[in-house]
């Protein structure tokens, strides 16, 4: 298959210390053995990290060639800094996120640049994601985001639209909009927020693009009463640019809040049961 014939982009990514080398390794290789391989591989070091995980960097930059470029950040700064930070870094005018735990169906980029070549004015095009436990075969739920420009622009009302570590982000468009911005942990649901209020195209594709690695952990770290004033400012904000009314501003706040306040157990099964279910399509 010619390379050439799609659109020119890079893989973003932060790493940090907390997390597994072995995990790490997996995510590269599903990245490096796709069926389009990306022209770029951005690697944001947020913070000083183990000696294990710059093993695994070292061999992938060996591996992958001069295209694996390596952002050192001197402490860690949070995945939204760490974002921003390597953006500068990206030379294409797309930019694929991806997670350093998560994996990447093996034709993930082709199916994503494919529409990107039907519909070259998208700003966004993201897809669907499972979530598994220890082995990708451990399929224990998954997202299911609207994949239509008419649907997400409804969804965002209550929820973010897109599977962040799915997404294809045309580069310039990012930039007009702002780029990415600390904002507690809703900082991808900001960025959808700027980018659909300003009316730009968007899609997400039906098909599984990336398996998200979960732990018992992961339902814990989604509440933050940190995040309360962040909650209600991305509210006001959709509020203030048309997307929500007065009335969904509240209700939304409301839900939004009680997600995080609930023990971690409760916001397991609603997730599980309700959100996340693997029986939905």
């Amino acid at each position: 298959m010619s390379r050439q014939k799609f659109p020119d982009f890079s893989v973003l990514m932060s790493v940090y210390k907390n997390e597994k080398s072995t995990y790490l390794n997996a995510s590269l290789k599903s990245i490096e053995n796709q069926t389009v391989v990306p022209d770029e591989i951005i690697l944001v070091e947020d913070g000083p990290l183990t000696k294990e995980l710059y093993e695994v960097i070292d061999t992938h930059r060996n591996m992958f060639g001069k295209g694996f470029k390596v952002v050192v950040l001197n402490k860690n700064q949070g995945l939204g800094n760490a974002l921003r930070i390597g953006t500068k870094y990206v030379s294409t005018k797309w930019i694929a996120r991806m997670d350093t735990d998560d994996i990447a169906v093996p034709n993930r980029f082709e199916l994503q640049l494919r529409e990107i070549e039907k519909n070259p004015q998208l700003a966004v095009i993201g897809g669907q994601v499972d979530e598994f436990e220890g082995s990708i075969d451990n399929i224990v739920g998954k997202r299911i985001v609207p994949c239509s420009q008419v649907d997400i622009y409804k969804f965002i009302k209550w929820r973010s639209p897109f599977n962040h570590p799915t997404v294809l982000i045309n580069r310039a468009l990012l930039e007009k909009v702002g780029g990415y911005k600390y904002y507690g942990k809703l900082e991808d649901y900001y960025l959808w927020s700027r980018i659909i209020s300003s009316k730009y195209c968007v899609k997400n594709i039906d098909k599984v693009v990336v398996h998200m690695r979960v732990d018992s952990g992961m339902y814990k770290r989604r509440g933050d009463f940190n995040d309360i004033k962040y909650i209600i400012k991305l509210k006001k904000f959709l509020k203030n640019r048309g997307v929500i009314t007065g009335y969904e501003e509240i209700e939304g706040i409301g839900i939004m809040i009680i997600n995080n306040i609930i023990p971690s157990w409760v916001r397991k099964v609603i997730y599980r049961k309700a959100l996340h279910n693997v029986g939905r399509k």
